[in-house]
């Protein structure tokens, strides 16, 4: 059951790219399916402050590496369209600053979407810290790193194989977004050639 919300918390995620399409009449459940992610960030706090309190520190990181893992490709795919977006919009063709547009909007929903996620790794984090598994300035560091792109993620996994929890699957996970951040340079580099 601990694990149901943090699920959720990464399907609802990925409704950011699906469900505007699908809503071209209504607008309200286009707005809705823009928002959710947001409203389950706040669901998610809610859940970390009251039952989340008793839960283990094993819980917490399992709830954590969810989140973390599974929006490892929600912000491959979005950090390379904003990438894109904004090599693009700095050609000076008409029209092409309003890309730039596309870029904030991008920036400010993924980290909308990062500060969600944040709720469980800083339970986890001060729950190990206070259980003395962390220094205090670990703790602080991996706490800060949860709010930056891409070090939250890098932060939970140098945690994770420090706690001797999950190691292969955290190898596992690195490897494979090395791979993908490999094979998208591969491609932006082979348009260029």
């Amino acid at each position: 059951m601990a694990y149901l919300i943090p699920t959720l918390y990464v399907i609802v995620s990925y409704t950011f790219f699906l469900l505007p399409g699908l809503f071209d009449h209504v607008m309200e459940l286009k707005i809705l399916s823009i928002l959710l992610p947001f409203i389950m960030g706040v669901v998610n706090l809610i859940t970390v402050l009251t039952v989340g309190r008793k839960w283990t520190r094993k819980t917490l990181l399992n709830c954590t590496l969810i989140i973390k893992y599974g929006l490892i490709p929600f912000y491959l795919i979005g950090g390379s369209i904003t990438i894109g977006v904004t090599v693009a919009a700095l050609f000076p063709l008409p029209l092409m600053a309003l890309l730039g547009l596309v870029t904030i909007v991008f920036l400010i929903f993924g980290y909308g979407i990062l500060l969600g996620a944040s709720p469980y790794a800083l339970a986890y984090i001060i729950k190990s810290c206070k259980e003395g598994k962390y220094s205090k300035i670990v703790a602080i560091l991996s706490g800060i790193c949860q709010f930056l792109f891409s070090f939250d993620v890098l932060s939970m996994m140098i945690l994770t194989i420090k706690e001797k929890h999950l190691v292969k699957t955290t190898i596992c996970v690195l490897g494979g977004m090395c791979l993908i951040i490999l094979l998208i340079l591969l491609d932006v580099f082979a348009s260029f050639v």
